[in-house]
């Protein structure tokens, strides 16, 4: 890939295509793209690994990257996606894997610089905080699918499990079902990673943000309702999702 730098103006257009970013005026909109650094790779080269402390979050400027867990690909982003962007608020180590798929020009943003900023520009906390509402709304669809899904996987498992336990000598119907058994756990798993990387950290984050926010001196009695409304409802997905997982590693104990 041929070597050039992205211009302060570049940039700024950059920004503007992010959703968190597109509401801040012009004059903090550049102080914010001069903060940014550039980084290129190559093909198969990790950004970052699962487990690695954060410090940054990365727009994707050219180029594609998947995200995964060991070989699961939660999925794949490209030109215009913005990934990594918890380790702003919070010092969570990664929950995920970002590998590139091809040559990547990005953009990164570290905490270190990003932190100050918000200070100085409280209102885009609230356009995180709206990027996280969105996000909540479909998650709200995910979680019950994800449930029904959750259930009937386990429903399926115990059947499949007293089966096998009553035809012990049909050695090949053991077989065939076992196998089911491993497809089973296999999709159980990548449903959990769903849970946990997709949903579970973007609602920790969320719940962050809320406490963040409701700690600006100059919101209204409104806003605030609001703010605890909006952190209620977190809470209590964030308790569905608490009982799943529960579950999930009570059956890998058993």
């Amino acid at each position: 890939m041929k070597d050039f730098e992205i211009s302060l103006e570049a940039r700024v257009e950059i920004l503007k295509k992010v959703q968190v970013f597109a509401e801040l005026e012009s004059v903090a909109l550049k102080d914010l793209a001069a903060m940014l650094t550039e980084r290129k790779t190559r093909a198969q080269e990790p950004v970052f690994k699962k487990g690695d402390e954060g410090y940054e979050m990365f727009i994707l400027v050219e180029g594609e990257v998947r995200v995964h867990d060991g070989n699961h690909v939660i999925t794949r982003l490209d030109s215009g996606d913005v990934f990594g962007e918890y380790a702003l608020i919070d010092e969570e180590r990664r929950s995920a894997s970002v590998t590139t798929e091809r040559p990547c020009s990005l953009l990164q943003l570290s905490r270190e610089d990003f932190v100050p900023f918000m200070h100085k520009n409280p209102q885009l906390l609230l356009g995180m905080l709206q990027t996280q509402v969105k996000r909540m709304r479909d998650m709200n669809e995910l979680e019950d699918k994800l449930s029904k899904s959750y259930l009937k996987i386990s429903k399926q498992k115990e059947e499949i499990e007293i089966q096998n336990a009553a035809i012990k000598e049909q050695k090949q119907l053991v077989e065939t079902q076992n196998a089911q058994l491993r497809e089973l756990n296999d999709y159980k798993k990548q449903l959990m990673s769903v849970l946990i990387h997709g949903m579970k950290n973007p609602l920790t984050s969320a719940m962050m943000m809320t406490d963040m926010l409701s700690q600006q001196a100059d919101l209204t009695k409104d806003s605030l309702q609001y703010i605890d409304i909006l952190k209620q409802s977190m809470l209590r997905i964030d308790e569905v999702f608490n009982q799943i997982i529960r579950s999930n590693q009570k059956e890998e104990l058993e």
